[in-house]
């Protein structure tokens, strides 16, 4: 790669650290979430033994997850009670608004992001959203990033409520293992839980 091309990549990477940042802070999360997400994708794809590109696109596409929130009304965002019927139905959309932004890009992260976006929130067992779509049929960056957003997302203080200590997190997702996850995933991740958790303790605090 020339000089010029990896200008041209930090530049790519920067303005998606950025607009990523943007989507967090409006839903009062934190810069160290998304970090952290695509800190426990890359721990998990390399365990997983995924091609070395795809672990390092891993790193920087799967804190995209959550960027269609940009579209989301903050009523309904940043609602500190549950959401309605109606309420839910917009905020789902924001798979699909995800997948929107990042639509049409020939860079392969933002690809790559595209797919995690717009494919996060489908299950293993088809009882997802957007698309219902199952199995193998979710890119595995998809499945990777719901079981390590599952867990950071719980385990963090929230406005309207404290963090779920991580045993509990970790029981909650391997009962969900082969229904709401891939169990390959799974898997992987409980054999890595102590790095994650590794990588955990650096945000405290912070």
């Amino acid at each position: 790669m020339t000089r010029a091309q990896r200008e041209i990549q930090a530049g790519h990477l920067d303005t998606i650290r950025r607009l990523t940042l943007a989507a967090e802070y409006k839903d009062h999360d934190t810069a160290g979430h998304i970090e952290r997400i695509g800190r426990y994708s890359q721990v998990v794809g390399m365990a997983m033994h995924l091609q070395p590109g795809t672990v390092d696109l891993l790193l920087h596409a799967a804190p995209m997850h959550d960027v269609g929130k940009l579209g989301i009304p903050d009523s309904i965002l940043l609602k500190p009670g549950p959401l309605d019927e109606e309420e839910r139905a917009i905020m789902n959309t924001h798979t699909t608004i995800g997948g929107q932004i990042l639509a049409g890009s020939t860079s392969p992260v933002i690809q790559m992001g595209e797919r995690v976006a717009l494919t996060h929130h489908e299950r293993w067992n088809g009882e997802g959203y957007p698309h219902r779509i199952a199995k193998e049929e979710i890119p595995i960056e998809a499945r990777i990033c719901s079981v390590v957003d599952f867990f950071d997302a719980l385990t963090m203080d929230r406005p309207y409520r404290k963090a779920v200590p991580n045993d509990e997190v970790v029981k909650m997702i391997a009962s969900e293992s082969g229904t709401s996850f891939d169990p390959s995933v799974v898997e992987i991740f409980m054999d890595v839980r102590e790095e994650i958790e590794e990588i955990q303790r650096e945000y405290v605090g912070s």
